[in-house]
């Protein structure tokens, strides 16, 4: 090197009294030269140096906590959960707010219709559903192979988000039960069938189709179940009544225990 920096200069830079560009210069002067570096380090204050680097490791390691995750650890919930949970897509609150205008536009046509309330049965379990499709797996979370190697990988990771999906879209369509013309118990009628075909979705994503796929395919196939049911029958509100809620139950359940049983086909990383 045939030139050093002059050390009127190293103090400069040092007591960050430099301009942007004389600091540019310097700085690729430096990765060049020892004899400046070793000038400069002579300089450097450690304290300064070891408070600049705890306050980064401090963003990196410990990101600040959101509203909902601080909420979640009040109420209990240990601190690794509630981060998977307030990551899930379908969780934040422009989803939310999409879910809640979907329920009101449908006790809107309910309360248009007279008293039907038919629209809003059929749509409350599909905002679960369309959730869980996007709460988790390939399409929309990019770092999920990694994922299934975590503790919190796989089969957990799934349960968490499904489960955090349902109990919150549930929570809204409880609420805006309210608002159809004379809630009686049909206003809950919508519960049984919700977990159903939340639950079969999850049994149909463990096979080799994806749990977008499922949940269209399961969304699809209640619409037009509930439909054809709702026009062979003279009674109202056939698809939701007694008989009906009883084979939800058991569908609910009995997807559940099969779900159980194929939960290694989450560990894999070509599923969902």
């Amino acid at each position: 090197m045939s030139w050093h920096v002059h050390e009127d200069t190293i103090d400069a830079y040092v007591g960050g009294r430099i301009d942007e560009a004389s600091a540019f210069s310097l700085e690729a002067h430096l990765l060049a030269c020892a004899s400046c570096r070793d000038a400069i380090s002579t300089r450097v204050d450690v304290g300064d140096q070891e408070r600049i680097w705890h306050g980064i490791r401090e963003q990196t390691d410990r990101p600040a906590v959101r509203t909902a995750e601080w909420a979640l650890i009040k109420i209990g919930v240990p601190a690794h959960t509630a981060r998977l949970l307030v990551a899930t897509p379908s969780l934040r609150s422009s989803w939310l707010l999409g879910v809640a205008g979907c329920l009101a536009f449908a006790v809107i046509a309910s309360r248009a219709i007279g008293q039907a309330r038919t629209p809003f049965l059929v749509l409350a379990p599909l905002v679960p559903l369309i959730g869980v499709a996007v709460a988790f797996g390939r399409p929309v979370d990019p770092a999920w192979e990694i994922g299934l190697a975590s503790p919190t990988g796989g089969f957990r990771l799934m349960l968490l988000r499904a489960t955090g999906v349902l109990v919150t879209s549930a929570s809204l369509a409880g609420a805006a039960a309210l608002g159809l013309p004379r809630p009686g118990w049909s206003a809950a009628a919508w519960l049984l069938p919700s977990l159903a075909v939340t639950v079969l979705t999850l049994v149909v994503s463990s096979t080799v189709v994806s749990v977008t796929s499922a949940a269209s395919g399961v969304g699809i196939g209640w619409v037009v179940g509930v439909t054809v049911v709702e026009r062979l029958s003279s009674a109202p509100l056939a698809a939701f009544g007694p008989v009906a809620q009883i084979a939800f139950a058991i569908l609910a359940a009995t997807s559940a225990i099969v779900l159980v049983g194929r939960r290694d086909a989450f560990e894999r990383p070509t599923q969902v």
